[in-house]
């Protein structure tokens, strides 16, 4: 009898332990994969999912300790540990290097991939209504959607937009007239359009960009992509303001690439000591990640940064307060 008892336990024992490092090892390799993002795009996938790995690894860590397997334990944790390693700075206050001059207004932005084929109207409206924000970046701006927005005319009477029935078309909608504005593609002729505009809504005018570059699901459009964020950084970099940019980069933070764009523009991210917030796939909460962005330049500080609540679509807004600096 006692037999009979102990072998279903041993049994149960066996199979969790397999399992577990069977799983494990799985993440390690994926952990491993993503250093070499840089050299393929299927690679780069790999770099995206860094706090998956990490709770994956980590509770991973905590049962087999518990069952003491010591080895797969301290190698497992020392994968989640590698990981934590990439975000936890995001927890980290950055000291702002331009502070804003006392008499600066605070400005809101709100970013919204609305999605192409959402109908949803309601639910950006009320969202615009109730963030009240100054400046609204519109992405996968459809001609059906910019037709629903006539009733912001009023509130938001400054607008420069290109609409597209794909999922590419984009709009800049402004409280504040535009010193000037332009719709420009990052890349080749063939790139979405992206939207620059200078405001004077401040002290000093800042410029603000609205892009959306390719998705990196082959490796033409990868490149595609990394080639629109090298324009984009040489575009930054040429700027005479301060500059901030609103857009799905259709990468993470822990992209390569996404670190080469910071310090090829001189940008940074707004995200810095506010949390991962992310803001892709609506309703995949195990596949989150933060792939809106609001990057800023000196000359311009981060106020206050939230994911908005759902409207339908398969992004989460990104509401940004800031301030433009007096000098």
């Amino acid at each position: 009898m006692g037999l009979v008892r102990v072998f279903p336990s041993v049994k149960s024992n066996v199979s969790i332990i397999g399992l577990l490092t069977a799983a494990g090892l799985l993440v390690c390799l994926a952990t491993l994969i993503s250093f070499a993002g840089r050299f393929w795009w299927g690679f780069e996938l790999a770099t995206h999912f860094r706090v998956q790995y990490t709770l994956a690894l980590g509770g991973s860590t905590l049962i087999l300790l518990a069952l003491r397997q010591w080895s797969w334990s301290a190698l497992f944790g020392v994968f989640a540990l590698l990981n934590l390693a990439f975000f936890l700075p995001t927890f980290q206050e950055e000291a702002s290097a331009t502070p804003a001059a006392g008499n600066s207004p605070t400005l809101r932005a709100l970013l919204v991939n609305v999605n192409a084929e959402n109908r949803d109207f309601a639910r950006l409206q009320g969202l615009i209504a109730t963030a009240q924000p100054d400046l609204i970046v519109l992405l996968e701006a459809t001609p059906w959607l910019l037709d629903q927005l006539r009733v912001l005319s009023q509130r938001y009477p400054h607008q420069v937009a290109e609409p597209s029935a794909d999922p590419f078309g984009i709009a800049l909608f402004s409280r504040h007239p535009f010193i000037q504005s332009q719709i420009v593609r990052f890349g080749d002729v063939l790139s979405p359009p992206a939207i620059m505009a200078t405001l004077a809504a401040g002290p000093r005018p800042f410029t603000l960009i609205g892009v959306h570059p390719w998705p990196p699901v082959s490796a033409d459009l990868a490149e595609g992509r990394n080639a629109q964020l090298r324009a984009l950084a040489t575009r930054v970099r040429q700027s005479q303001h301060p500059l901030l940019v609103l857009g799905d980069l259709n990468l993470s933070p822990w992209s390569p690439w996404f670190s080469q764009l910071l310090a090829d523009a001189g940008l940074r991210d707004s995200r810095r000591g506010r949390g991962l917030q992310p803001s892709w796939p609506v309703g995949w909460w195990p596949l989150w990640i933060p792939i809106d962005h609001a990057l800023f330049s000196a000359g311009i500080q981060i106020q206050q940064r939230a994911i908005g609540p759902t409207i339908g679509s398969d992004h989460y807004p990104v509401i940004v307060d800031f301030q433009v600096s007096g000098s």
